[in-house]
């Protein structure tokens, strides 16, 4: 089976800035607009259905997003999904003035809307293409574009870069922007070089080191591509002027234009399918269509030791994404679940799925365990009392090791991603991509995952459940 890009294009319709959402075994994906945001529901992130529209501008004349809606990017924490935007003030001609952009957040208890926007922005200055990165230890950081006498290009000309800052709940910043990434090359430009942008950060980590996608050139035309920049902090000490982050290469581009699409950039990472494979999702121009509408690519991505590697855009059919080896997605019942997971065994393994708790008022419960036997297997319990997530091994409870205190205020009744990932000799446990637990397999045999209520006990619900071999 096989797929083109783009993999959506709609005539008379730009789609620059898009961002995807991975939730309960969908994908929802939005991307810049004038005045309204429109989202689309996946599968498999290959073929897409338009779902109306997630955000409106304001039609308060004093409001900070009264248009130019551009580059949301979603997150979903605790039962709220975050939507983070870029809005514009109108001018006398009702267009967007372009020195009064903010950035701020909209929020929804549903990833397709309707996202009321808050009142105030959440930056003071001008600012675009917001980027919620969370950390291991679960803080979140705002990576986002400025424009300032910092950021300028070379020969001192008007220029953007990226910043991060603290975010010290998900509805408000530290104020203390720290620089990530300016333009310091001519081919960061437009060809005229009368302006330069290095902006639309996306953030990964892997093996401590931290990686900062970012799109330099001008977003109108051949020029714009994909680069990166590494750290060992995400943000340094010295504010406006740091020079923790390091541009690949000297700063050249791992995504540019070729005869298959032009302008290429302002991506987001997200996982396939099978819960383990990565693909860019990113925007460009058709070079036949001739017209200034972006449209959006899906392109496999890779790590290449320590290095990013990005699939060049092609013309030609590509395979469509691996599904996982067990697709439970659109299982609900646990006792139909245990049947078909009971017939993989791995063993490597990466499992997903998202739980809800439908009696929260219930003390320590088991809800998911690893099985090779009756006597080696691992347990793993949520006690909603005393908020505590715990595990037990081969019949016997290890808390120092094996037990997780849940986050102020965490919401039981909304559903939360867990992810298990089985090594050789070890199962690591994921919670909101969190790694809360890290145990040892003492046995050798491969086993099998299950839900301990097997349907006799609903005091728990699942959705979006996967199984791929590692």
């Amino acid at each position: 089976m096989t797929y083109q890009n783009p993999v959506i294009s709609i005539k008379g319709l730009d789609h620059g800035d898009p961002a995807v959402l991975r939730y309960n075994g969908k994908y929802y994906l939005y991307h810049t607009g004038p005045r309204e945001i429109r989202v689309y529901v996946s599968a498999d992130l290959i073929y897409w259905e338009a779902a109306g529209i997630a955000l409106h501008a304001s039609d308060d004349p004093n409001h900070w997003a009264q248009i130019d809606l551009w580059a949301p990017e979603i997150i979903h924490e605790n039962g709220t999904f975050y939507m983070y935007v870029t809005g514009a003030v109108k001018n006398e001609a009702g267009f967007g003035n372009d020195e009064i952009r903010r950035i701020g957040v909209a929020k929804s208890n549903n990833p397709t809307g309707p996202f009321t926007l808050a009142k105030e922005p959440l930056t003071d200055e001008w600012s675009i293409d917001a980027h919620p990165f969370k950390d291991d230890d679960g803080s979140y950081y705002l990576f986002y574009n400025v424009r300032n006498s910092f950021t300028r290009g070379p020969n001192d000309v008007i220029g953007t870069g990226n910043v991060v800052d603290k975010m010290t709940d998900l509805e408000n910043l530290s104020g203390n922007p720290t620089m990530v990434v300016a333009p310091e090359h001519l081919w960061e430009g437009n060809k005229e070089h009368s302006f330069f942008w290095n902006e639309g950060p996306f953030v990964l980590k892997k093996d401590g080191i931290y990686y900062q996608m970012y799109s330099a050139g001008f977003f109108g035309d051949d020029t714009y591509g994909v680069y990166y920049a590494t750290s060992t902090t995400p943000m340094g000490k010295n504010a406006m002027e740091d020079k923790s982050w390091k541009k690949w290469n000297g700063g050249q581009p791992i995504l540019k234009t070729n005869d298959a699409c032009h302008g290429p950039g302002h991506h987001v990472v997200v996982k396939g399918p099978n819960g383990v494979d990565d693909y860019i999702v990113y925007h460009g121009y058709e070079p036949d269509e001739n017209i200034g509408e972006r449209r959006v690519r899906v392109g496999r991505f890779k790590w290449e030791d320590a290095h990013i590697w990005l699939e060049p855009p092609v013309k030609e059919a590509l395979p469509l994404p691996n599904p996982p080896s067990m697709d439970g997605r659109l299982i609900k019942e646990t006792t139909e679940l245990n049947v078909k997971l009971a017939k993989e065994t791995f063993p490597a393994f990466h499992f997903e799925t998202n739980i809800c708790f439908t009696d929260t008022d219930l003390g320590e419960l088991p809800f998911l365990s690893y099985e090779v036997t009756e006597q080696e297997k691992v347990v793993w319990f949520f006690d909603q009392q005393k908020q505590v997530i715990s595990a037990e091994l081969n019949g016997k409870r290890k808390m120092d090791d094996f037990a997780y205190t849940l986050p102020r205020n965490y919401d039981l009744s909304a559903y939360h991603f867990i992810n298990v990932r089985k090594e050789e000799t070890r199962i690591h446990f994921y919670l909101d991509h969190v790694l809360v637990m890290d145990v040892p397999v003492p046995f050798k045999e491969t086993g099998t995952m299950r839900f301990i209520n097997n349907g006799e006990s609903q005091y728990y619900q699942q959705q979006g459940t996967i199984l791929t071999r590692l």
